[in-house]
């Protein structure tokens, strides 16, 4: 896996019960799907807290999205 740390665009659902669920995210002009959600793990680093989750799309490509909950912005960790 390539460490890219790219902020992104996400479409994600939040549920009622403070569940978040990213559904498909855009990387270079293109629309991935997010087919499964592996592992979700949550990482605090010097006072910011990140939600982290390991994504499948295509059953092989593994994506690791991560969602900083002070500044609300998706990053593309790895790909």
């Amino acid at each position: 896996m390539k460490i890219l740390n790219e902020p992104i665009k996400v479409m994600a659902v939040f549920n009622t019960d403070g569940k978040i669920e990213p559904v498909k995210f855009r990387f270079e002009d293109k629309v991935v799907r997010v087919e499964k959600i592996m592992k979700i793990y949550e990482e605090n680093i010097v006072g910011n807290t990140r939600l982290v989750f390991v994504c499948l799309h295509n059953e092989k490509d593994i994506f690791e999205l991560k969602y900083e909950l002070d500044s609300k912005t998706w990053y593309l960790f790895k790909k």
